[in-house]
């Protein structure tokens, strides 16, 4: 207990970022300091109560593709910046390890989920009255950003409008990052609606953070974030209600984003900033061609383009190649395979928080591809919390087991797809 509580509160740090918000304790390092606390506790914790963990495919893609990572510099020739590589990728796996280690329950994934929620809650409060107060927690301010009207274009410059983005603190500095953190909790706050078991109570107060989170997620201004909301909650419906309730729901959401002011309705291939990621896919790919199999090295994607690939798959082939491609996609494949309703792991099928976790990761998978995050805890919230569920949801009837031999070749078959997915639309959308 004592550990998923030393779990949670670091957790937490991450998300509140403290010394940010006081600059008088920047230099205390306290998320450093609680991650050191949160390590000793799990390991006491492994040495009162052997048993494994990071056991499953999943946790092997990940730990693998962590390795890699750090190793593609120096197979470059590059010791400094793998040793540098190594120094950054700690605390992402003391995160991820410190969650497979930590719940150990399927009430403490609740209470997890639920501290979560209002984390993300204050996230989407400090945005709110950093919009109309023009600042927020630790002094951050929103973001102008440039859009163009529907009868202008950003390429000549003409009819440009500015609009503010809020954004948070840390890893949430950027606007897209504060949507995807938003986007990732719907499917909670979806289910504690819709829950037959919940009390008016709860579901008025789920209702009223599912408001919170959408109106903060609104002035983000993020069109990948309202992307990745779009297909989670098309997702989220399919598996409660079937497909035609998805189709309704995706409409709406379509609609919604359409009729919006400001830069969410310009989502053309040819606007400035898509032109600008679409290039920077290319580039990425000539770097892979360059360095096939392990890349070209961990944070070196700057270094021979002006700016990020603004897409985790693409950045990842880039940086760690061909092998760390496929153990980056295999992170998910395993996942929706283990929390996906057909081949039932752990009793997935029926399981509402294999559901809800399924649709969050896919809104993770979504958002992820208008960004550069391959090395950021929060995509690897729903990652981990799916392995969580895995080991602590068992069942004694499971039809099937997990891994069968030709999932091997399907997931060699569903990197090369993403790579050949990402070439064709950078050849059909370049300008």
């Amino acid at each position: 207990m004592i550990t998923f509580v030393v779990c949670v509160i670091y957790v937490a740090l991450i998300y509140v970022r403290p010394g940010e918000i006081v600059p008088a304790w920047a230099d205390l390092h306290i998320a450093a300091i609680a991650l050191g606390v949160a390590a000793v506790s799990a390991v006491g914790s492994l040495i009162t109560q052997p048993r494994r963990f990071a056991n499953l495919p999943n946790d092997l893609c990940f730990l693998g593709f962590v390795l890699v990572s750090i190793l593609s510099n120096p197979a470059g020739g590059r010791f400094a910046e793998g040793y540098k590589a190594l120094l950054d990728l700690l605390p992402l796996v003391g995160f991820y390890l410190l969650i497979r280690i930590a719940v150990r329950t399927d009430r403490q994934v609740r209470w997890f989920i639920g501290a979560l929620v209002l984390l993300t809650l204050f996230l989407a409060v400090n945005g709110i009255v950093q919009y109309w107060t023009g600042m927020g927690a630790g002094g951050a301010t929103a973001v102008m950003d440039g859009y163009a009207e529907p009868d202008g274009s950003l390429m000549d410059g003409s009819d440009v409008q500015l609009v503010r983005r809020v954004r948070g603190t840390g890893i949430f500095g950027d606007p897209n990052d504060l949507a995807m953190s938003l986007v990732l909790v719907f499917p909670f706050l979806f289910s504690a609606i819709l829950s037959t078991d919940a009390g008016l109570t709860r579901r008025l107060l789920a209702a009223g953070a599912l408001a919170t989170l959408s109106y903060a997620l609104y002035l983000t201004q993020s069109r990948g974030g309202f992307v990745g909301a779009a297909v989670l909650a098309a997702a989220y419906a399919y598996r409660r209600f079937g497909r035609w309730t998805a189709l309704v729901a995706a409409t709406l959401v379509a609609v919604a984003i359409v009729s919006a002011p400001g830069r969410l309705r310009d989502m053309s291939a040819s606007e400035e900033s898509a032109q600008g990621r679409i290039q920077a896919w290319e580039a990425g790919f000539e770097m892979m061609k360059s360095s096939p199999v392990l890349g070209i090295g961990m944070d070196q994607f700057t270094t021979q383009h002006r700016r990020v690939a603004h897409n985790s798959f693409v950045h990842v082939m880039a940086e760690t190649g061909l092998v760390g491609t496929v153990l980056f996609v295999g992170m998910f494949y395993w996942f929706f395979v283990g929390n996906g309703p057909l081949r039932n792991v752990a009793g997935a099928a029926v399981s509402p928080l294999a559901r809800d976790l399924w649709a969050s990761c896919i809104g993770a998978v979504v958002c992820v591809c208008f960004l550069s995050r391959q090395y950021e805890p929060l995509l690897y919230v729903p990652l981990a919390l799916g392995a969580v569920r895995m080991s602590v949801e068992q069942v004694s009837d499971q039809a099937e087991p997990f891994q069968r031999w030709w999932d091997y070749v399907l997931l060699l078959c569903c990197s090369a797809g993403v790579v050949v997915a990402a070439y064709v639309a950078v050849r059909m959308l370049i300008v």
